[in-house]
C-alpha cells in the first residue's frame, strides 16, 4: 500500500507537470527558453538581425490626447546610431557617441529620445543583445486582466549603455507567446529632478501588433502610471526593416547643437 501511494503522488506530480507545460507556463521552463518562444512568436531573430535599419513612423500622445507630432525614426542595426525626423522642421542624431539636434522643440533631451522608442517596439529581440541579463521567470496579472502571465525581469550588467541600472518587466502571453507588456524605470538623469535616481516604474502595455517581413512588431502602445492612469499612448506606422542608411545623417551641420545632458 504504501508503495501503491508513492506511485500515485509520482503519477500526480508528472501529470501536474505535463499540465503546466501545455499551458505555456512558467514552470518546468527557464527564462532563456520562455524568451525563445517570445522571439520566435515575433518572428525570429534571423530576419531581424539581418535588416540593415529599422524604421517607423511614431505619434506620440502626451497623456489622453487624440494627436500628437509624427516623426519618421531610423536606427542602423548593428551600430545603432539613429536619426528622427518630425516633418522636417526637426531633427536629432545619435552616432553612437553623442547626439544634437536641429531645430529641437520638444522638453526631452535627444540623446534620451534616440534609442527610447526603438527600444519599447523591438524589446524581444534586444533580450539577446550582450550585456542583458534575464532573471528567474515568474507569473503575474495585469490588473484586472486575469490571465496569468509569464513575466522575465531584464537587467543589464554595468557599463552597457548610457542607462545600465534601467530594467524591464517582459510580460508574456502563456499560450500565444507575445509580448503583452512591460514594467520599466528610467534612470536617465538628464530628465529627473536633483537627488532622484529612477522613475517610478510605468506599465507599458500594446495594445495592436502588425506583421511587416514576416516580423510581428506594434503598431499602438499605451503607458500607464502604477494608478492605471494614462501617461501616454504611441501610434506606430510605416515599418520598414529595408530602408537605407544614409551616412550622410552622420555629418553634423552648421548651426546643429549637441546635446550635454547626464545620461
Amino acid at each position: 500500500m504504501i508503495g501503491h501511494l508513492k506511485l500515485e503522488s509520482y503519477r500526480a506530480a508528472a501529470l501536474a507537470t505535463v499540465l503546466a507545460l501545455a499551458a505555456g507556463g512558467a514552470q518546468g521552463a527557464d527564462s532563456a527558453e520562455i524568451v525563445g518562444k517570445m522571439i520566435d512568436a515575433h518572428g525570429g531573430m534571423a530576419a531581424w538581425t539581418a535588416a540593415p535599419t529599422v524604421a517607423f513612423t511614431e505619434e506620440f500622445r502626451q497623456g489622453e490626447a487624440t494627436s500628437g507630432f509624427p516623426g519618421r525614426v531610423v536606427v542602423e542595426q548593428g551600430r545603432r546610431r539613429a536619426r528622427l525626423d518630425y516633418g522636417g522642421a526637426m531633427q536629432a542624431y545619435w552616432d553612437g557617441e553623442k547626439a544634437w539636434s536641429v531645430n529641437w522643440m520638444v522638453p526631452m533631451p535627444p540623446r534620451f529620445l534616440a534609442l527610447l522608442n526603438y527600444y519599447f517596439v523591438n524589446l524581444p529581440w534586444l533580450t539577446q543583445d550582450d550585456g542583458v541579463n534575464l532573471g528567474e521567470p515568474a507569473t503575474a496579472t495585469l490588473w484586472d486582466d486575469p490571465t496569468e502571465y509569464i513575466t522575465v525581469r531584464m537587467t543589464f550588467d554595468a557599463g552597457v549603455g548610457d542607462t545600465p541600472d534601467d530594467y524591464y518587466v517582459l510580460y508574456i502571453h502563456p499560450e500565444t507567446h507575445q509580448l503583452r507588456a512591460n514594467e520599466y524605470i528610467v534612470t536617465y538623469r538628464g530628465i529627473l529632478p536633483e537627488g532622484v535616481t529612477a522613475t517610478d516604474p510605468h506599465i507599458l502595455v500594446y495594445d495592436e501588433y502588425t506583421e511587416v517581413g514576416g516580423l510581428v512588431v506594434p503598431a499602438h502602445y499605451t503607458i500607464y502610471e502604477a494608478d492605471r492612469s494614462v501617461y501616454g499612448s504611441c501610434a506606430l506606422t510605416d515599418w520598414s526593416f529595408t530602408e537605407p542608411w544614409d551616412e550622410s545623417w552622420m555629418e553634423m551641420p552648421e548651426g546643429a547643437v549637441v546635446d550635454a545632458t547626464q545620461p
